[in-house]
């Protein structure tokens, strides 16, 4: 079993139990099998890296922490990953209530 395998699958299942997931709801979230997420979080199989990016998103953190486990070095990183899983349609209402909620909050200053 390799090492690094290992330490990905440790951070996930602690990060999925963090947020609350079952492996049935993560699986759902990130469109795998649940048999495949238990295979990950044991270090028996590695991902591809689309599936690691689903994973993330649905984790709602950073590839890069999933990997190496260490977030990248902006406080923004946890808004742009849940961008990053968003639909280019929710992304333009998204582009929008932050425009509306931007020009609200600039007005009570």
């Amino acid at each position: 079993m390799d090492i690094t395998n290992l330490e990905v699958g440790e951070r996930i299942n602690a990060l999925r139990k963090r947020r609350g997931y079952s492996r049935e709801k993560l699986s759902e979230l990130a469109d795998i099998s649940v048999q495949f997420l238990a295979d990950i979080e044991k270090g028996r199989k590695s991902m591809t890296i689309p599936t690691l990016r689903r994973i993330a998103a649905a984790l709602n953190v950073t590839t890069d922490f999933i990997v190496n486990g260490t977030e990248e070095n902006t406080d923004n990183s946890h808004i742009i990953t849940m961008l990053s899983s968003l639909s280019e349609r929710q992304k333009a209402y998204a582009e929008k209530l932050l425009a509306v909620f931007a020009e609200a909050i600039s007005k009570e200053e």
